[in-house]
């Protein structure tokens, strides 16, 4: 009798050791995952001239073929793989990934046998769900297949529709192509393939990942979907072969962009911040349209239902997301606050300023230009009182100084109130400084330029020849001031 009982008591007990750990697992944080696009190398129908987005696609040009006199393609495959490990076996990146276009695993390829990682095809048909929509693979020319990509028609027709798209216009098709909701799909559906399938191998307790893709792939689905898009990018920067592109997913489901072509980017300031709200907002109805495609042409009543549904509600939400948005990125705008703890909050304050100082100096500094002019013009060659006339500046100078600490206590921007949760204090202090340091350097140059003035006038009007020493003392300062102008 007593058997059954134990075997309860340790059915329960494993049951309830399974039920903790698949709560704990639960609730501990995603990894964070970081995105490093790599353009491929060198193809052979970059070196044609000619558009070709076919699949597979030629292979990356060698010392057989290679048309424009430089490094080949596999010379430039390998010298990017010696570039990121230029010693010793590298460990920057947990998993390599590649388009299902030759160009990109050959371009992988050299870097994968450093890494001692295998390559993952992205896009391979999956026979559990035929209908899903996965690929990193270049944007398909459609009826712009073959023809010159540099110039004539090919060149304006394959990019502009993609350029709508990163505006939110996202079901204008290329002609006998794909529009920007499916090539939107796949690349999104894939980069989820990237982060299901890779686990954090280096220990940094995140996910890293190197995705072999094309040019237009990477450019145009990166300004579709980051939160800090620059479209000038696109024009005045675009991908070179090997130029890399690097984008971080947030907690939210949002992307960041970090890295583009080896630069730096920055967060997006006000204008950009509502470029993406309009933007998301657009798309969310041409999304919720283009999902109820296969449950219409299925004749899926039920999934025309269920698809419905979904759609109407994704749009509100992103109703309610453009206005929480807008107003919460407005407000930060107008008070100055950044949009997160501890960025851009000096920089605002510093630029507020200095703002606050020229435009309260201005007055001043014309005043005292003026009565130097005036005390110069107005010399008497006889009379040494005019040695006195100016000393004058020298009170403008005081006054100056008062209307910049005038400055300093009403310019409300460079004010941290006791709201600011960013150690309050700590920053007013450090703005302080920069203000008194600020007018300490405008008072010396007005002072400077003061003594030049009575220099001047002692010289005109001969009450005072100047010694050796003046005259050297007199050529340093001019110097200082042409510099201060």
């Amino acid at each position: 009798m007593q058997r059954p009982t134990r075997r309860r008591a340790a059915g329960a007990a494993a049951t309830t050791l399974t039920a903790c750990s698949l709560f704990a697992a639960a609730t501990l944080p995603a990894a964070a995952m970081t995105v490093t696009f790599i353009r491929h190398a060198e193809s052979q129908g970059n070196a044609s001239g000619y558009i070709d987005t076919s699949t597979p696609g030629p292979h990356l040009t060698n010392d057989q073929v290679n048309q424009n006199g430089g490094p080949n393609g596999e010379q430039q495959a390998i010298d990017w793989a010696n570039a990121q490990c230029p010693t010793a076996q590298c460990t920057e990146f947990d998993a390599l990934y590649a388009s299902t276009m030759i160009r990109t695993q050959e371009t992988a390829a050299p870097f994968a046998a450093k890494r001692g990682l295998p390559v993952t095809v992205l896009g391979s048909f999956d026979p559990d769900n035929p209908q899903r929509n996965s690929g990193v693979q270049e944007i398909s020319a459609g009826i712009f297949e073959g023809l010159p990509e540099s110039e004539g028609i090919g060149r304006i027709g394959y990019i502009l529709a993609p350029l709508a798209w990163t505006m939110g216009l996202q079901f204008i098709p290329i002609p006998g192509g794909e529009n920007g909701l499916e090539f939107n799909e796949r690349v999104t559906n894939a980069l989820e393939d990237v982060e299901s399938d890779t686990t954090d191998t280096n220990g940094d307790g995140e996910i890293d990942a190197a995705v072999f893709s094309h040019g237009a792939t990477i450019m145009m689905w990166t300004m579709m979907n980051v939160d800090n898009p620059n479209l000038l990018l696109i024009v005045q920067h675009p991908l070179n072969n090997t130029d890399t592109v690097v984008v971080e997913k947030n907690d939210d489901g949002s992307w960041t962009l970090k890295e583009w072509a080896g630069q730096q980017v920055g967060p997006a300031d006000y204008p950009t911040q509502m470029f993406v709200n309009v933007r998301d907002l657009i798309v969310a109805p041409q999304k919720a349209v283009y999902n109820m495609r296969i449950p219409v042409l299925s004749l899926d009543a039920q999934g025309i239902v269920t698809t419905g549904a979904q759609g109407i509600q994704d749009v509100a939400e992103a109703g309610v997301k453009f206005v929480k948005d807008s107003v919460t990125d407005t407000v930060n705008a107008i008070t100055g606050i950044p949009g997160s703890l501890g960025q851009s909050t000096t920089q605002v304050s510093k630029l507020s300023t200095q703002k606050a100082v020229t435009e309260s100096n201005a007055p001043a500094v014309s005043e005292l230009a003026e009565d130097t002019k005036a005390a110069v013009e107005n010399v008497d060659e006889r009379s040494t009182s005019t040695v006195e006339t100016a000393i004058d500046p020298v009170k403008t100078a005081e006054s100056v100084k008062a209307k910049i600490t005038t400055a300093r206590t009403t310019n409300g921007a460079t004010k941290l109130t006791d709201g600011n949760k960013a150690e309050p204090g700590k920053p007013a202090a450090a703005v302080r400084d920069r203000i008194n340091r600020a007018a300490d350097d405008v008072r010396s140059g007005i002072e400077s330029s003061a003594q030049q003035a009575r220099e001047t006038v002692k010289k005109l009007t001969g009450a005072d020849k100047p010694t050796k020493a003046d005259k050297s003392d007199n050529s340093t300062a001019k110097p200082k001031a042409k510099d201060a102008a």
